[in-house]
């Protein structure tokens, strides 16, 4: 009987934590490491209607001061592409980096500290692969 019981209690378990994952979280998404934020937000387009296995790309890079070539932390950086908007700031090393990105073109732009913003390359991205993408401002 104890067997059954927890059996059952396992099963239920399992199929309650399930669930939990295919539920929408109204909470952010936790940074990947480095201190980069994923570019996940409300205006992404309906996971229902892209494949799963065509938003799994990541953008990241390394920002430096062409000047003195340092890399400074708290540069925003922002992506956007179809009706994707987001936006991080690099950790301590200058590092920045957004995941979860569905196939498609995207723009690049970073504000320095105490500065303006500055438009940063295109990029275009599969849906499954990473892509460095290295920014620089003077």
């Amino acid at each position: 009987m104890k067997r059954i019981l927890l059996a059952l209690f396992l099963f239920t378990l399992a199929t309650l934590v399930a669930a939990c994952d295919l539920l929408p979280s109204d909470q952010p998404a936790q940074p990947p490491p480095g201190g980069a934020a994923s570019a996940t937000t409300p205006s992404q387009p309906n996971p229902a209607s892209v494949p799963q296995s065509a938003c799994r790309s990541r953008v990241w890079g390394k920002v430096t001061n062409a000047t003195t070539g340092q890399a400074p932390a708290n540069v925003i950086v922002e992506i956007a592409g179809g009706a994707l908007n987001g936006k991080t700031t690099t950790d301590a090393n200058g590092l920045y980096g957004f995941d979860g990105l569905c196939a498609g073109d995207y723009t690049l732009t970073l504000t320095p500290p105490n500065g303006k913003p500055q438009p940063g390359p295109k990029t275009t991205i599969d849906g499954t692969k990473q892509v460095k993408v290295d920014l620089s401002f003077k």
